[in-house]
């Protein structure tokens, strides 16, 4: 309870629900058209707190289709 699950947004409906039923607390993240709709380490660093335990990435992302690189995967994993 109080973990949070970072979820960049736009994200599959279920998504949040999922964080919820696992007792989490869902964080979405804004990741609109000018990242390509990709969570960028700059978005993903300013939305860690203390309490973070997860971050909720798919690629290809559902539903934007958007794709990760790999340079692009390991800035977020920098973080």
């Amino acid at each position: 309870p109080g973990d949070e699950v970072i979820i960049p947004a736009p994200y599959w409906v279920s998504y949040p629900d999922m964080a919820l039923m696992a007792g989490g607390t869902p964080v979405p993240v804004a990741c609109g058209p000018n990242a390509n709709y990709k969570l960028t380490p700059e978005a993903l660093e300013a939305a860690i707190t203390p309490n973070t335990k997860w971050l909720l990435l798919n690629s290809p992302s559902n539903p934007t289709g958007a794709a990760y690189t790999k340079e692009e995967l390991r800035g977020l994993a920098d973080v």
